[in-house]
């Protein structure tokens, strides 16, 4: 059977066939009974065709059109007040997580004890548990997690001091006041002085220090060692919602428990495919790497550093174990699959009683801390201490590579390809090699680092490496900062609300509303939650361009993950680059490829079927890990924004599309049981905006609070001088690709956005460049005096 071509007519006989002229009599008979025959035929389509329709709207894991965006469709619209709600909040939204603070003396010493008790028997039962195997799709998970030694040293403070809430608490039930954190000003016992003397030492910051500090300390002077710093716990908007109400992952408040966050994965967030050509890839690798540049949640590991198995049978399962339980008919269970892989987050410790809160290991500010580290002794190991530059790798046919790691147990690294070599890399954040998208944005900006300085040292030959250094990275913040809030936050977020909150950049001026009483921290629901909206962008296919666009791979994401050695040959860097920008983004919806539902981490070189069937899935490793936060409810956050309070299901229509809400319905069963990241993505994207009302509110908190809680914003007087800001401005991501390519000549100049006509490639010559003759100091002046010789003098 031959295939039809598009605006082919079909021919019921062919040219050649003859046609036979019958009798009268004959021919009234033959059209009697095709007559009839057209009628049964006819009856048997309508049949079929609803049918169809039914099967459509009931189980379609497409939404019919009711999930776009109609105000005019009064039945399943999206309620009118939202965007009022959104605009006329009064933003920072306030917290509401309950601290209490008490000044009395609180003797202490038995508590400690106990939860000293409590460490030791974590330790003694993950001594004899299993760790995960190298290879496997659990182990590269947990890596690229990237735990530092630093953060689980301190999480055992944390995991002491939730064994002394346990003692003090007891076993109370999830009351309002019980949730509430108990912080104390006055201990009797040392070992809690010596907790919270770390966490709030004295910092004597200068209010005129020109530059950053790398873990975020004394960018706010009131709180210098809390707001906005590395190595502390979460912000909470809302009170966690603890199964005990310390430290218990969520739970049903119904004798019903929660489905399986597999479960939900597979109901809710089916796989379908649903591009957007609107937006690239490349939206999601910025996103990407700016959340690693504000978040870097911190996991559970053994005393050494081991990873943990929790899918394993017998006594010595670690109590931070929280694998996800399979069902029964998951199609997981065919490879004798029943549970998934997950290890809880690290408590961070914190001089308060109360519920678990966990850590985040970077600083909260768009500083480029995911280029440079949140660590002294990291950022220092990356530099060549000369004239400001950062290490790099320079291969044989003289191209710039990041640094490599000789680790073999960091979960990259591969044993064939050390015979070659060829190692994984090193950056300030240990995730930059899970993925070859994320992998090449660290290496063009630590070859725009380099640039920057190179051509600082130009024009100020005098300056130290340590000037060189900081200024470069002085420069580099900014330039992340504007590309966020200038091409990146304008995509996700309606313009009239960025507008009406002073969200965009100036074109000229300064900005000066700092506020030093907002706290920048990054809050838990947006690590854990809405910030990993992004995931449902990923395309199951990406392609990959040559350099002359000659010749489109088209490569599955799964084979993306881990393999940072394709860049050691030259023209990989620019075939990502501009496959990213060429390839769309999935629809910003509730459903997600199956690249990373089943083959996430999955390693694709040495595939070996008896030992690895399949790999993780995403999704739920996300809902798993709000659930570990003990994040509220879905319809709990949608309150807070300020949206009408949710008590049924159907308090749900409008907001989101039929088939999701519908889906909700059928796996959740009870209104207060959604969890924030499925429901917050099955909420129908506002107008002129990617996401939903709930993920709208919650990211713009987080980054109105980047913006007016950050002393070194850009664009506050005496960052910058006027003629230098204006240069910073001029910063695209576009530059930045365009200038630390190998032999990129042409660019979209928007390359968040899709191609067309007002977005076609421009020479990167085009491309409006950084004048950093600006930034030239005049020598210092050389004052001549005459001595009492006559001689003159240099002084």
């Amino acid at each position: 059977m031959y295939q039809q071509e598009a605006g082919e007519r079909v021919r019921l006989l062919e040219p050649n066939q003859p046609r036979y002229i019958r009798g009268n009599r004959l021919l009234a008979k033959r059209k009697l009974k095709e007559v009839y025959l057209c009628s049964i035929l006819m009856l048997v389509i309508l049949i079929a065709l609803g049918l169809t329709i039914s099967y459509a709207v009931n189980f379609s894991p497409a939404d019919n059109s009711n999930d776009t965006l109609s105000l005019t469709n009064e039945s399943d619209s999206m309620p009118s007040d939202v965007f009022t709600v959104l605009i006329e909040n009064h933003w920072p939204l306030e917290n509401q997580e309950g601290r209490h603070m008490e000044n009395t003396i609180v003797n202490l010493k038995d508590a400690v004890a106990i939860g000293q008790t409590f460490l030791n028997q974590r330790d003694e039962k993950e001594k004899y548990s299993p760790s995960l195997a190298v290879d496997s799709p659990s182990f590269r998970h947990q890596m690229v997690m990237g735990t530092s030694a630093k953060a689980r040293n301190m999480s055992r403070e944390g995991y002491i001091m939730e064994g002394v809430s346990y003692f003090v608490y007891g076993n109370r039930s999830r009351s309002e006041e019980n949730r509430k954190l108990l912080c104390l000003t006055n201990y009797t016992n040392s070992s809690l002085n010596n907790i919270c003397s770390r966490l709030s030492p004295e910092d004597v910051c200068d209010r005129f220090f020109k530059y950053r500090s790398y873990n975020g300390t004394c960018n706010n002077l009131k709180f210098s060692n809390t707001f906005g710093v590395a190595y502390r716990p979460y912000r909470r908007t809302l009170q966690p919602d603890y199964a005990d109400g310390i430290s218990k992952p969520r739970a049903s408040k119904t004798s019903e428990p929660l489905p399986s966050a597999r479960t939900v994965s597979l109901k809710v967030h089916r796989p379908y495919m649903k591009s957007d050509s609107k937006f690239s890839v490349m939206l999601a690798v910025w996103g990407q790497f700016l959340d690693h540049d504000i978040t870097a949640t911190a996991l559970n590991q053994k005393l050494n550093g081991d990873s943990i198995s929790c899918c394993q049978k017998g006594t010595n399962i670690s109590p931070e174990c929280f694998p996800v339980v399979l069902d029964p008919n998951d199609p997981f269970t065919e490879f004798n699959v029943t549970c998934m892989e997950f290890v809880r987050s690290a408590p961070a410790p914190q001089c308060c009683l109360g519920a678990r809160e966990q850590m985040n290991q970077a600083s909260a500010f768009i500083d480029g801390s995911v280029i440079y580290g949140n660590d002294e002794s990291l950022v220092q190991s990356l530099r060549t201490m000369n004239a400001g530059q950062l290490k790099m790798h320079v291969t044989s046919d003289k191209r710039s590579l990041l640094p490599v790691s000789h680790d073999m147990n960091d979960g990259c690294n591969r044993l064939e390809e050390q015979k070659k070599g060829r190692y994984c890399f090193l950056t300030g954040d240990s995730r930059a090699n899970e993925n070859l998208h994320l992998t090449s944005m660290h290496l063009i900006w630590a070859r725009q680092h380099n640039n920057i300085a190179r051509g600082l040292f130009a024009i100020n030959p005098h300056w130290t490496d340590e000037t060189l250094f900081q200024e470069s990275r002085k420069v580099i913040a900014a330039q992340m900062q504007h590309i966020t809030y200038r091409e990146f936050l304008p995509l996700l977020i309606n313009n009239s609300l960025l507008k009406a909150h002073e969200m965009l950049p100036y074109s000229n001026g300064y900005f000066h509303k700092y506020n030093e009483s907002l706290d920048a921290s990054i809050a838990n629901e947006f690590a854990a939650a809405a910030f990993r909206f992004a995931h449902t962008l990923i395309p199951a296919l990406v392609k990959f361009l040559a350099e002359d666009h000659s010749s489109v791979q088209f490569i599955q994401m799964r084979k993306m993950l881990f393999d940072p050695f394709k860049l050691y040959k030259g023209g990989q860097l620019e075939g990502f680059l501009k496959g990213a920008i060429n390839t769309s983004i999935e629809a910003s919806d509730t459903y997600f490829s199956n690249e990373i539902k089943a083959h996430l981490f999955q390693r694709n070189d040495t595939y070996d079927a008896s030992t690895q069937k399949c790999g993780l899935d995403l999704v739920s490793l996300n809902i798993q890990r709000g659930r570990d936060h003990g994040l509220s409810g879905y319809i709990h956050f949608k309150e807070h924004c300020g949206f009408n309070k949710t008590k049924s299901f159907e308090d749900l229509r409008g907001i989101m599309g039929h088939v999701s809400l519908q889906s909700i319905k059928d796996t959740y069963r009870h209104i207060e049981a959604i969890d924030l990241y499925t429901g917050a993505l099955s909420e129908k994207p506002l107008n002129g905006s990617l996401l939903g009302p709930t993920l709208t509110c919650l990211i713009l908190d987080q980054f109105i609070r980047l913006k007016f809680g950050d002393r070194y914003w850009y664009e506050n007087p005496y960052v910058f001088d006027q003629h230098q800001l204006q240069e910073i401005r001029k910063t695209s991501l576009a530059l930045i690709i365009c200038n630390n390519a190998d032999t990129l000549d042409a660019i979209q100049p928007r390359v968040m956005e899709g191609w067309r006509k007002e977005n076609s490639n421009v020479p990167c010559a085009k491309i409006p460049q950084l004048n950093l003759d600006y930034w030239r100091e005049p020598l210092p002046t050389l004052r001549l005096h005459t001595d009492h010789f006559g001689v003159n003098v240099i002084t």
